[in-house]
């Protein structure tokens, strides 16, 4: 306001704020245009952290998604993804825990498809060493038969049961313990 005086050491601190926000942007810019884009990602996520809601973080954050799509144009996929997602994280932290499982889940799923996938090679690997050496392949599983249940561990018997099933249980001979 016009009648309010401010503090000098306020002046100051702000001055001094905004030439180093400047600077900084200034610095990751150059970063940039000199195609040293780990430098130029670090400074724009320093200003975005440091300054929220200041026009540098603003600007940050627009040359953060260009470099993204950048990164997809010029077929380099795995940084655009991971720069998509630091974006993800920075902008939506009340969503974190949601995109967390999400990604989680997303990577079992992956874990899962390159485990099926080694596990077919393995077969069609070990189907043409059968060959070769003569012998009749296996016949290639379906993808639901390569998937077996489980079993379930049997329980521990103990007392009357165990006595019970030991004398049911067939002896060498194949006749019932305990007597005919």
């Amino acid at each position: 306001m016009p009648g309010e005086t401010q503090d000098p050491r306020e002046r100051t601190q702000e001055e001094i704020s905004a030439a180093r926000r400047a600077a900084m942007l200034r610095f990751a810019i150059e970063q940039q245009e000199e195609r040293h884009f780990a430098e130029a990602l670090d400074m724009y996520r320093q200003l975005i952290d440091e300054y929220p809601d200041t026009e540098e973080e603003s600007e940050a954050r627009e040359r953060m998604l260009d470099l993204a799509y950048a990164f997809g144009s010029e077929r380099q996929p795995y940084r655009m993804l991971s720069l998509y997602n630091t974006l993800e994280t920075m902008y939506a932290p009340m969503s974190t825990d949601r995109t967390t499982e999400a990604r989680r889940a997303r990577v079992k799923e992956i874990v899962e498809e390159v485990h099926q996938e080694k596990q077919r090679e393995a077969e069609a690997e070990a189907r043409i060493e059968a060959i070769r050496e003569g012998r009749a392949p296996e016949p290639a599983r379906m993808p639901q038969e390569r998937e077996k249940p489980a079993r379930e561990p049997q329980r521990r018997r103990t007392g009357a049961r165990a006595q019970e099933a030991d004398l049911r249980a067939p002896d060498e001979g194949g006749t019932p313990k305990g007597g005919p």
